[in-house]
Order: structure tokens, then sequence, then C-alpha cells
């Protein structure tokens, strides 16, 4: 339950083993590189960095057509039900299992198969796109009876066809009306345009048209011989011959639906190629020896040092030591209790630790459970997660990250349940069932035991504190930052509570000594890395004005009662409403199962919603602000996360 010990390695070996080398490691998968690019820059020592090589574009044109192919393929696929996908889940391959299927598969050639017929399919319908167009163009004048090639102008008139705003229709009659030597028709009209036919005589032609323009007239010529209906009849039929033609492409396309299990496989395989040769960027190089260096688990030493001899033989050099505690760049990998592990995810969405410090989930872990169950405290809820996960976790093929997000909400489902027994809650007490609590009625008593956690939480991360800084040999440290902060927490806690008639006797005595000099060593070494004494001092007085905050800290824990209460009521007002609904008949007995159903279950998700996200606020704000600063970096496997399969 700790940060995983790291070993630093660096390795020298000749450039044309490097490709040899990357891909055992790969098979190895628990190397992290440094880039030594960045802490080796200078050429003139006669190191360079290592080019990427010119087969990582050949890679990245791969995977772009394999890419490509499985997305066109996967329009075709028949999906399964979430459900059905789940409980077969992706299957399981070792690297060297996938390289071996992989390298046996023509993958490019089936690629490129598949992206010609794409091709093709796009250029047909880039066609009846381009046809449906001028079909639109032409749609307004299908009415007109004569072909363009009729109309076309005589000796003494001319004739023209546009469109003309409709809201001007009334104008357009009177202008035509003035006309000696015109005459139009309306061919169609919408809900924007008239369409127009006009003849008149070639002396009058531009005048008319000077007159129309002032009614958005707009001259329109069609690029047809026949009749605009016959014209739109033949584009129909190329479309549908077109369409026929994608049917047939799209046929041989799902013929081609068995390789697409493939063609995944070896989408996953060239991302993991891509990623070897893409790491040697992190390289440097003489002419001959490339220089290596980076971190693995101190734990798989023996097996590293077996992968390198397997890879190059006897023909290198190889040095291996512990990484340096207080060195920043050393990556960060957990290990954990099948318990505390689950909870991973929550430390990596604030900071991973320094390697200098601890591994905060196992500590987090526990007082997020209790938080959480407390929030959403409730029986029936509680069962559903516990069935729910359970199920899950049984009958569904997970991944890794897949198996660890149900277990943490299995982990929490019995937090929940405990917590619904201790308030008496089941569906927001549609049965009744005994408790500890009535929060309803015993609000002071949650609230009392919501805030003497938030005591407990903030003492045990000051704890923790003090345990790192006796780690490292900071004794005084410890007894500044943390034991007089306990000696006037408690104290003035203790010393309250005296005040109040709960506890009283010497204990009121004792209580009050340790307030007054925890305050007094706060403020004698609050200040202590100033320089001058009057810095000292009003350092050490802004240091114990932080009491405030721990105030603010503790009462931030009443949100436990609120956020337990707010769902209790919820509940119980959605019981009501059903059950005010069911003693309308059998229609409102139906009515009152859905209002029922429907209610509890928006409940459920936005009880554990509010307490997913306040319980987080608890740990990141009141926990991790004592004691833990984080901003490790995150060791990284030499293994791209696959999309398609799991790989073990």
């Amino acid at each position: 339950m700790a940060i995983v010990k790291m070993s630093e390695f660096s390795l020298f070996a000749f450039d044309v083993e490097k490709e040899a080398l990357l891909k055992t490691l790969q098979n190895f998968g628990y190397v992290h590189f440094s880039n030594l690019t960045e802490e080796f820059g200078d050429e003139s020592l006669g190191l360079e960095p290592v080019k990427v090589p010119h087969k990582l574009t050949e890679i990245e044109e791969k995977l772009s057509k394999v890419s490509s192919a499985v997305s066109i393929l996967s329009k075709y696929e028949q999906k399964e039900s979430s459900i059905k996908a789940m409980m077969e889940g992706n299957k399981t391959y070792s690297f060297e299992e996938l390289e071996k299927i992989v390298l046996d598969i023509d993958y490019i050639a089936l690629a490129d198969e598949i992206l010609s017929l794409s091709k093709e399919k796009d250029d047909i319908v880039q066609k009846i796109e381009h046809l449906r167009t001028e079909i639109d163009e032409l749609k307004p004048w299908q009415y007109l009876g004569a072909s363009i090639e009729t109309l076309s102008n005589t000796y003494f008139s001319d004739i023209t066809i546009g469109t003309v705003s409709r809201k001007l229709k009334e104008k357009l009659i009177e202008i035509m009306s003035e006309a000696e030597n015109g005459y139009y028709e309306i061919i169609n009209e919408d809900k924007n345009n008239l369409y127009l036919l006009l003849i008149s005589h070639k002396s009058d032609t531009d005048d008319l048209i000077d007159s129309l323009k002032n009614l958005s007239f707009t001259k329109v010529k069609l690029q047809i011989k026949l009749t605009p209906d016959e014209e739109i009849k033949i584009r129909e039929e190329k479309i549908k011959k077109y369409e026929l033609e994608i049917e047939e492409i799209e046929n041989n396309l799902k013929e081609r639906l068995d390789y697409l299990e493939n063609l995944k496989l070896a989408f996953d395989y060239l991302n993991n190629l891509k990623l070897r040769f893409s790491v040697s960027e992190n390289f440097i190089k003489t002419e001959k020896v490339v220089f290596i260096k980076g971190y693995i688990p101190t734990s798989k030493k023996d097996e590293f040092e077996k992968s390198v001899r397997e890879a190059l033989g006897n023909v290198y050099y190889l040095e291996i030591k512990e990484a340096e505690k207080e060195n920043p760049k050393v990556p960060i990998l957990l290990e954990n209790s099948n318990y505390a592990e689950t909870f991973e995810s929550l430390t990596g969405m604030y900071a991973l630790p320094k390697y200098s410090e601890i591994d905060p989930t196992p500590f987090l872990a526990p007082f997020y459970t209790l938080f959480f169950g407390m929030m959403a405290a409730d029986v029936g809820y509680g069962l559903i997660m516990l069935l729910g996960t359970f199920f899950a976790l049984k009958k569904f093929k997970l991944s890794d990250a897949q198996r660890k997000s149900i277990k943490f909400f299995y982990y929490l489902s019995f937090s929940v349940i405990i917590w619904g027994f201790i308030y008496g809650s089941l569906f927001g007490g549609v049965v009744k069932i005994p408790g500890l609590i009535d929060p309803a009625n015993d609000y002071n008593t949650v609230l009392l035991m919501s805030i003497a956690f938030g005591v407990i939480h903030v003492m045990f991360a000051l704890g923790l504190k003090a345990y790192m800084l006796i780690r490292d040999r900071k004794i005084l440290d410890a007894l500044f930052d943390v034991g007089f902060w306990y000696f006037a927490l408690i104290g003035s806690i203790v010393f309250l509570l005296s005040t109040m008639g709960i506890i009283g006797g010497v204990i009121k005595t004792i209580s009050l000594v340790m307030m007054i000099v925890g305050m007094l060593g706060i403020v004698a070494t609050g200040g202590r890395s100033s320089g001058s004494i009057g810095g000292k001092l009003a350092g050490g007085f802004y240091s114990l004005y932080g009491i405030t905050g721990y105030i603010g800290d503790f009462v931030s824990y009443s949100r436990l009662m609120a956020l337990g209460l707010a769902g209790g009521f919820i509940a119980g007002a959605i019981n009501m409403i059903a059950g005010m609904v069911s003693g309308l008949g059998v229609v409102g007995f139906i009515l009152a199962i859905v209002i029922f159903i429907a209610g509890q279950l928006f409940n459920l998700g936005l009880s554990l919603l509010g307490a997913y996200v306040h319980s987080i606020r608890l740990i990141y704000v009141e926990f991790f602000g004592k004691f833990y600063e984080g901003g490790g970096p995150k060791f990284n496997l030499l293994r791209a996360k696959p999309k398609y399969i799991n790989i073990k």
C-alpha cells in the first residue's frame, strides 16, 4: 500500500540494435524513459538526439488507413446490446500473440480495398447531390410546357424567364398592364418568389426589364434542351441508377465485415508499434552508440535485465541504481490492496504524489467510504448498488479500468446500507425499519456527529503530516507545525465543551493550558523562517490566525448531515405523492408504482452524484490541504492503451 519503489537505469547499446531492444522492452512493458534530449541538449559534447525513423511515418500512414477502414466497416456492423457486449467483453492477448496474428494478416491490402470502395461510394454520392441540386433548380419551372430551345427569341420578340419577389405581385400586375408590347405568365410560385415567363417586343425589352428590376427581378438561364419536367425525370432516373450502384458497393463492404476484427487487431498493434518507434525521441546518441535512461519498478529489476540481455546479448553497458527520493522526475506507480486501489482514480484526479511523499490513497479510502455512505444513506439504494455491481463483476467481462470503477461503487454500497440501517431508511421510509438515529428529529445529533467526523478527519491529516516530517527527520518541524496545532485545536474544542457544561472538573483546566501552550507555540514558531524578530512575530500571529480556517473546515463537514437529510426528505416526498395517487383506483395504483419507481431512481442518481462530489470535496480541500501537495509524473508503460482489445 504505497508508491512503488523505483530504480533508475542507464543503458548504452549499439544504435543498430535499438529496434530489437525496444521490441523486447515493449513485451516487458514496465519501463519509463527519461527525455535525454532536454537533459543533454548540447551537441558540442558529441551527443545528438535520435532522429525519429522514417519507418514511423510509414506506421502513421498505415494506422490512418486502418483506422479509416475500421470506421467505414463499423457503420455496417450489427451492434449488440450494450449489456451483451459488456458480458462478452474485449478479447485478451499478450503482445507477442497480437503481433503474431497481425503479421499474418494483409491488413493494408484489405484497408485499401475498403477505402477504395468507400471513395467510389463518396464520388457517387457527390454526383447524386449535384443532380438533386439541379432538380431543385428546375422544379419551379416544371410546369413550363415547352423546351428551352422552343422558347428561343424570334426576329421581333424576346422571351425571358426570371423571378420576382412574391410580395410585389400587385406591382408586377400593375407594371405589366401598362406594358403595351409585353406579355407575362406566372409559371409557378412559392412562399418567396414568382416564376415568370415574359414575352416582349425587342424594342421594349430593355425598358420592361429595367422597370421589373425595381421588383427584384432576376433573370434565369436554364442550361437544358428539353422541357424542365423531362429534364427532371432524366436526372431522377440517373439518381436511381446511382443508388443501385451505392447499394452494390455497400453489399461489397458488408461482405468484408468478417475482416473487421482483424482490422481492429491491426489498429491496436500499429498503435503500440508507433509508440515503440516514437519513444526513440527521448534518446541521445553518438555516431554508433545510443544512450537510454529511464526508470523501472525495483521489483522488476531482474526481469528487466533479462529482457535487455535477450535483445542485446552481452554487447551493452547497463547501470541500475535506486532512484533518489527527492528527485521530482521519478515517475509514480501506485500499488494498493484490492479495496484501496479502486480509489486511486480519486488521487489521480487531484495529482499523483511526488516520490518523496506518501500515497494518500489507502488513507482517503475509508474516510471517503464513510462520508459517501452517510450522505447517500438508504438501505434500498445501497442494495441496488450492491446487487448491480455484484452482477456486473460476476457476469461482465470488464477491462481493468472498468472493473476498478465497478468495484469502487461495490465497496461504497456497503457503507450506504450500513448508514441506511443507522438512519432507519429504506427507500425513504416506504417500509419502516428501526434505526439508531432519526435524522429528521435528531438533526442536532447528526450535525454534531458530522462535525466530530470532520475533527477526526482533519486531525488524521495533520498526523500524516507529522509522520512525513518525522520520517524525514524533521522532528522539530513536526512539533512546531503539527504538535502545537494539536494542542491548540484539541484544547480549544475541549475547553469550549467544558464552558457548555458538557465536560467539567480538572479537564477544563487541562484543556485551557493545552490551548494556551499550543497558541503560544504557534506564535513563537509560525514565523521562524523570517530573518528578523518582528517578522517572526508577525508570521507567528498570522499562523495563529489560521485557526479561523480550521473552524471553517470543521463546519464544512455539516454537508454530511445536509445531503443525508435532503436525500431522505426527497425520498419521503416521492412516497407521499405515490401514496396520494394510489387511492384513485386501479389507474391510480399503477400510476403510484410508476411515480415510486421513477422518483426513487431519480433520487438514487441525485443522491449518489451529490455524495460522490461532496465526498471528493472534503477529501481534496479539508484532507489533502493539510499534508499533501502532489505533482509527481505518471509512470508511462511502454504500451499504448488498446482501443478494441485487452493486452496482458
